[in-house]
């Protein structure tokens, strides 16, 4: 009777089996968790990242941005500046052109008057006043330019030859001058305010 094993009671082997169960679900459990804490931490860590990196394309393109608009700004106030510019210059080369008619058109009338006034050779004293009459008319004609910044243009002798700036009507041999340089000037050219801005080209011979 007292062989017969104890009902409800398990027997060691059955609780050592249950132990390890136990052991094993607990550490699946525990490894379960972990594995859930990872991806947890994985996630957190990818959303800091995309707001960081959201964060740092928001701060460029709002550079890019202020960069673009200070940029167009600039360049339509360039754009402004450069069309005032033009404006004025066309209004001024206008005004200019203006004012040269209007001299051209008061000379053109002097000389009609001189012309149709014109003396015989056998009155001397009514030549040396019709004469006087032209020389003051070409100095209207000089003040005239003048006014208007329009100056002679004289070619440098010895300079080299640029058809740009010299009109050549001939050459020759220079002694102790060597090709292609003004040997001589025949007659003035005119230019503006600016030197390189001639207007009129002087006449000039070229050196062989």
């Amino acid at each position: 009777m007292n062989d017969e094993p104890t009902r409800g009671i398990p027997s060691p082997a059955v609780g050592a089996a249950a132990g390890e169960m136990a052991k094993t679900i607990r550490e699946q459990q525990t490894l379960g968790s972990s594995t859930l804490f990872r991806l947890c931490e994985e996630i957190i860590s990818l959303r800091e990242r995309n707001n960081r990196q959201h964060q740092e394309f928001e701060r460029r393109l709002s550079n890019v941005r202020d960069e673009l608009k200070t940029s167009f700004n600039s360049f339509a106030a360039d754009t402004q500046k450069a069309f005032q510019q033009l404006r004025n210059e066309v209004h001024g080369e206008k005004r200019i052109s203006l004012a040269l008619l209007n001299t051209l058109l008061e000379i053109g009338q002097d000389l009609e008057e001189i012309v149709a006034a014109k003396p015989t050779t056998d009155d001397p004293e009514s030549l040396r006043r019709w004469m006087q009459a032209v020389e003051v008319e070409n100095r209207k004609v000089q003040e005239a330019l003048a006014r208007h910044g329009i100056h002679p243009y004289h070619a440098v002798i010895a300079t080299p030859y640029r058809p740009e700036l010299h009109e050549r009507v001939g050459s020759k041999r220079m002694e102790g001058m060597g090709p292609n340089l003004i040997a001589e000037e025949r007659q003035h050219g005119y230019a503006s305010q600016q030197p390189e801005f001639v207007l009129r080209r002087p006449k000039v011979i070229v050196s062989e």
